[in-house]
């Protein structure tokens, strides 16, 4: 892992200087960006699976 705390692509590039310093930081937002999105949108379905699956439950009782 190099000793390294931020993440990095896990392969080099031929010829390359290296990463630029701002890939990790670029790489962490990135995560969480996507992280945060995904949460939010499994949480909506969840929601609406629920809703639907009481008001259903509603109408079979009456």
């Amino acid at each position: 892992m190099h000793g390294r705390f931020f993440p990095s692509l896990p392969f080099r590039i031929p010829h390359s200087p290296g990463i630029a310093h701002w890939w990790d930081i670029f790489w962490w937002i990135f995560q969480l960006v996507v992280m945060t999105s995904m949460v939010l949108l499994l949480r909506h379905w969840a929601l609406s699976f629920d809703r639907e699956y009481q008001q259903s439950g509603d109408r079979s009782t009456k």
